[in-house]
């Protein structure tokens, strides 16, 4: 099966160098010129990749075809696309249902939604599919965690816990440069929070549900370190904030859905 990316930015780039350096992954993929940067620098990698200058031209040539194109440019990029019956379509674009997709690619009908993430590059992390398919599922447990899932009702709350992300990173560097402060090297400020961050996550994957809502309260003793701090967050509202904001996120992406129109 030939593979095409429309659309070459990063989790583009992410998917592709996880399934050449994680996945053994050894058949042709396509990727679009765009970025040319990056698409120029995978092409020189990787010696299976072919950059095609022409969206149309990529998609008349592949079986599969990944949309990874920026929500509001889905559109007027894949409206302007034909595609054919037998074709595959995967939407990684955030806000735009089954149904929208569908509209966009037809004749084409077996149509899914995928929500990969950056450490796929790395062989890591959680990848939902939807609806469960077993070639995707495969292509995808080669860069990660290919999680089944059936009800796309239920999607936009894995795409409302991937907008997290960047508070994870902004926490682990906000420890850090606390570190720096205190006069610790921020190489070894960056190392040891980093380490302990991974050590931890890498512990939240060996528990069940129940236990992972107990794991803060086990690490806690009377009048400890770790009760302060948690304490002291908990105080400021930092558990509500979070649950408000990831409400906001989980509603923008019910609205761009409703809407037919995407983000």
């Amino acid at each position: 099966m030939t593979t095409g990316f429309i659309g070459t930015g990063g989790i583009t780039e992410a998917i592709v160098v996880g399934l050449y350096t994680c996945g053994e992954y050894e058949d042709r993929i396509l990727i679009s010129r765009r970025s040319r940067e990056r698409s120029a620098r995978l092409a020189a990698r990787f010696p299976q990749i072919e950059v095609i200058e022409d969206n149309q031209a990529l998609v008349y040539q592949c079986d599969q075809v990944i949309l990874a194109v920026l929500p509001k440019d889905a559109a007027s990029i894949i409206g302007e696309l034909t595609f054919s019956g037998h074709q595959r379509v995967v939407s990684l674009v955030a806000g735009f249902s089954l149904s929208a997709i569908r509209n966009l690619v037809q004749p084409a009908t077996q149509c899914f939604r995928a929500i990969p993430m950056p450490p796929v590059e790395f062989g890591l992390g959680p990848v939902p599919v939807c609806p469960p398919d077993p070639e995707l599922m495969s292509l995808f447990n080669r860069v990660g965690d290919a999680i089944p899932l059936k009800d796309e009702s239920l999607f936009n709350a894995f795409s409302t816990a991937s907008a997290s992300m960047a508070t994870f990173f902004d926490l682990v560097a906000n420890i850090a440069r606390w570190m720096e402060k205190e006069k610790v090297p921020a190489d070894q400020a960056a190392r040891y929070v980093t380490s302990m961050m991974h050590a931890l996550s890498k512990l939240t994957t060996q528990v069940t549900r129940d236990e992972l809502q107990g794991m803060s309260q086990e690490c806690l003793t009377p009048g400890g370190l770790n009760e302060q701090v948690l304490r002291g967050c908990r105080n400021e509202n930092w558990t509500e904030t979070l649950a408000v904001e990831l409400d906001k996120v989980q509603l923008r992406l019910t609205e761009a859905e409703s809407s037919g129109r995407g983000m």
